[in-house]
C-alpha cells in the first residue's frame, strides 16, 4: 500500500527506485556480514585448533620430573662404571680442590648452617643464607629444578660434555647428567660454600665421575681475583678489591677458559654446549675464550644483563662486537615477542629492552651456523 502511494505522489516512481535500490544495499550487506561472521567463526576454531594442537605438542617440563627418579636409578649405574672411575681420577688428579673436597664429602655435610631438601627424589644441600635469594630460594620455594630452561636448550643443548660456568650447587648440572643429555659435566663454582655443598650433592647422589667439580672462576686473565659474597647468593668477580667491604671479599683462582681446559684436560671437541651465568663477567668469560670459541660447534648460553656486564668494565658496544665476531645467530629464552631465531646483526636491536623497566635480564642462547 506504502509503495502504491509512493508511485502516486511527484518524483514518486524515482523515489521507490531509490528506496529499492537502498533495500538491495541493505540486504547485500547484511548477506556479507553473515559471511563474514561465519568466516570470523571460522578463523576462531582453525586458531583454537592450532592453539590446541600447539599445546598438545609442546614439550613439558613436567614429563621430565616424571622420569627423574628412573634416569636418576640409570646415571647411577653409570657412575659406578670404570669408565666413569677413571674420569674421575683423572679430574681429582689435575682439581685439588675436588681432591681435597671429596675426601670430607664437602665440608657443609655436617655444618648446621646448611639447608636440606628433597627435591625431585634429589638430595640437595644448600647454604643456609643464600637461601634468603637467588637459584637456592627458587629451589626451595618453588619444589623444582629448572626444567623449564633445560627444554628451551635442547635443541642445542646435548651431546658428550658440558661446561657450567657457575655452577652454584648443581641444579643444572646435576638434572643435565641424570636426563642423558650429556655423559659427563665439568662443573665451575668459585665460592666456597656452593662449591662444598655441590661436591656434596654429587656425592650424596652418587654421580661421581659424571660431574667435575672445580672450585675456580673463569674470566679473561690468569691469577687470583677478588669476588663479592651477597647475601642474596649473587657472588660476582670485581676489578678493584678495595671496591668490596673486608667482610664481604674472598680470594679465588681464575683462569681463562683456554687454559682452564687444558689444566683439566678437556678435550674441547668432545664439548657440546657452555652454559656461563657469573653475574655480568660473561663477556670476560668469552673474550678468555679465543681457542674454545674457535670450536664453532659449541653452543652458548649466556646471562644477558646490561647492568652487570658494564659492571666488569666491557662496554656494551664491545659486547655485541664479541658477541657478533664469534656467534652467527641466537635466541632470547625470555623473548614474549618476534622471530624465536635470529641473526646476531640484530642483537641490538633485539636486546635493546632489555635493563630497562621489569626486564633486568635475559638468557641468551648463541651458535654458530655456516
Amino acid at each position: 500500500m506504502v509503495r502504491d502511494l509512493v508511485v502516486h505522489l511527484p518524483g514518486g516512481r524515482r523515489l521507490q527506485a531509490e528506496l529499492e535500490q537502498s533495500r538491495r544495499q541493505r540486504d547485500l550487506l547484511l548477506q556479507r556480514l553473515e559471511r563474514s561472521e561465519g568466516q570470523r567463526a571460522l578463523l576462531r576454531r582453525r586458531l583454537d585448533t592450532r592453539r590446541q594442537r600447539a599445546r598438545a605438542t609442546q614439550p613439558d617440563p613436567a614429563v621430565l620430573a616424571q622420569v627423574m627418579r628412573a634416569r636418576h636409578a640409570a646415571a647411577v649405574l653409570v657412575a659406578k662404571s670404570a669408565a666413569s672411575a677413571a674420569r674421575e681420577s683423572a679430574f681429582a688428579g689435575r682439581s685439588s680442590s675436588y681432591r681435597e673436597t671429596v675426601a670430607t664429602r664437602g665440608t657443609c655435610s655436617d655444618d648446621k648452617s646448611v639447608d636440606r631438601v628433597t627435591i625431585a627424589g634429589l638430595t640437595w644441600q644448600l647454604p643456609a643464607d643464600s637461601t634468603a635469594e637467588g637459584i637456592a630460594r627458587r629451589l626451595v620455594r618453588r619444589q623444582r629444578l629448572p626444567l623449564d630452561e633445560i627444554l628451551q636448550t635442547r635443541e642445542l643443548a646435548v651431546g658428550r660434555v658440558m661446561i657450567d660456568i657457575g655452577a652454584n650447587v648443581g641444579t643444572t648440572s646435576i638434572p643435565r647428567v641424570i636426563l642423558g643429555d650429556f655423559g659427563c659435566v665439568y662443573a665451575v663454582e668459585p665460592d666456597p660454600r656452593n662449591y662444598d655443598c655441590l661436591v656434596s650433592n654429587i656425592v650424596a647422589n652418587q654421580l661421581r665421575g659424571l660431574i667435575l667439580p672445580d672450585r675456580v672462576a673463569i674470566g679473561d686473565a690468569n691469577g687470583d681475583m677478588t669476588m663479592r659474597r651477597m647475601t642474596s647468593g649473587t657472588h660476582h668477580l670485581v676489578r678493584r678489591a678495595e671496591d668490596v667491604d673486608q667482610e664481604e671479599r674472598v680470594t679465588v683462582p681464575c683462569f681463562t677458559l683456554d687454559t682452564w681446559i687444558e689444566r683439566i684436560g678437556v678435550n674441547p671437541a668432545d664439548v657440546a654446549f657452555i652454559k656461563s651465568d657469573t653475574q655480568g663477567w660473561d663477556a670476560r668469560v668469552l673474550a678468555g675464550a679465543e681457542r674454545v670459541l674457535a670450536q664453532r660447534h659449541i653452543a652458548w648460553q649466556i646471562e644477558f644483563s646490561p647492568a652487570m656486564l658494564q659492571r666488569s668494565g666491557i662496554s656494551m658496544p664491545d659486547v655485541f662486537a664479541l658477541l657478533e665476531r664469534h656467534f652467527t645467530h641466537f635466541i632470547d629464552l625470555r623473548a614474549e615477542a618476534g622471530p624465536r631465531v635470529r641473526r646476531t646483526s640484530e642483537l641490538r636491536e633485539a636486546l635493546a629492552h632489555v635493563g630497562r623497566e621489569t626486564r633486568h635480564y635475559t638468557n641468551v642462547l648463541l651458535y654458530w651456523s655456516d
